[in-house]
């Protein structure tokens, strides 16, 4: 007699419909599991995170987790055991695309992330001390004290009174944990490179002019032209006017001036003129003590090869082109005054009419 046991139709079916839902119950607990593991998101855009020194894994995930940053906890925290080492404090960028193993990744090696901070041309070393502030990088007065601390210029490699004009206009990328001395640093190794690319050292060796000097005409330039053309014609006019003993009556010196007493100017009355400060050249002679701004190297240039002419005043033109009128004699220079304020009338004029 055959012990094997006979399945009827119906039993068959049982089974069947059994490990269907068997199949069912283990599929959606793989999509689960799955999902888990994946991305909280598809959206690129990124966020900081910062990741406290000290903070433990648990920590981390739950920060993690309340930022968007996961989908799953638990997932995370089964990740990090897998992959095993220490997580690295800092501020990181994530976005909600990254899969959870990429973020234990950035956590494990430290790949912090970084803020483009761009410094335009012609900002002075305070502007850039409030910019790197404002976007909560650095101390604003520590950066400042920097700049004229003489024992760390020297670690920059410049040989100069104060860093002013030394921060090199560029766009950088700063991490959080970076300090002030570091940014500094990094700014400063910008403008000797830019420098050294340039192969003005040499130019300028050959002309017996120190690197200070063409800094200083350069910042001139830098603040007193708008378009490119200008800058040697600019660099030209107070070549001349030093040549010729003249105060080189720079209103960009004078905002300076009220600057360093950390008021702001943006137009400048006949008393203003008259502010006592040794960087007004309405006031002194020659160039001013130091830089007044960070130059481009549009300006580098301009101040190393400026204009042959014989070209001692210039006046904004103001028919909107940003350029600037030159003149010869004084009287051509009042004359071109009195037709660029006319300028300036007919345009506001023509707005109003519109």
């Amino acid at each position: 007699m055959s012990n094997y046991k006979k399945y009827t139709i119906k039993d068959i079916r049982a089974m069947v419909s059994l490990l269907k839902t068997e199949y069912l119950i283990i599929t959606v607990i793989l999509i689960i599991v799955i999902l888990l593991f994946l991305p909280k998101g598809f959206s690129s855009e990124t966020k900081y995170v910062v990741v406290p020194k000290g903070a433990g894994a648990s920590k981390i995930t739950s920060i993690l987790k309340k930022e968007g940053v996961i989908r799953s906890k638990l997932a995370f925290r089964i990740i990090l055991c897998l992959r095993g080492g220490s997580l690295k404090a800092g501020e990181y960028e994530f976005s909600p695309s990254m899969f959870p193993w990429t973020v234990a990744s950035f956590l494990k090696s430290g790949k912090v992330g970084s803020h483009a901070v761009l410094v335009p041309e012609g900002y002075t070393a305070r502007q850039i001390a409030k910019l790197l502030s404002n976007k909560g990088l650095a101390c604003e007065i520590l950066i400042m004290r920097l700049c004229a601390d003489k024992e760390f210029i020297k670690k920059t490699g410049i040989d100069a009174p104060s860093l002013e004009g030394y921060l090199f206009p560029s766009t950088y990328f700063i991490t959080r944990g970076m300090t002030e001395e570091e940014i500094i640093l990094m700014m400063t190794h910008e403008f000797l490179v830019n420098w050294k690319k340039s192969g003005l050292e040499t130019v300028i060796t050959g002309k017996k002019k120190s690197l200070n000097e063409i800094v200083k005409l350069a910042s001139l330039v830098e603040r007193e032209a708008e378009i490119d053309f200008d800058r040697p014609l600019i660099a030209g006019v107070f070549v001349n006017r030093l040549r010729r003993n003249m105060k080189l009556e720079s209103c960009a010196t004078v905002v300076y001036a009220y600057g360093e007493k950390e008021v702001q100017k943006n137009r400048l009355s006949g008393k203003d003129l008259l502010i006592e400060s040794p960087y007004n050249t309405y006031l002194h002679y020659g160039l001013p003590p130091g830089p007044i701004c960070s130059p481009g190297m549009a300006a580098l240039k301009a101040a190393v090869f400026p204009a042959e002419n014989n070209m001692l005043f210039f006046v904004l033109n103001n028919d909107g082109s940003r350029s600037h009128i030159f003149s010869e004699t004084k009287a051509q220079h009042e004359l071109a005054t009195k037709a660029s304020k006319v300028t300036t009338l007919l345009r506001r004029a023509a707005s109003q009419d519109k």
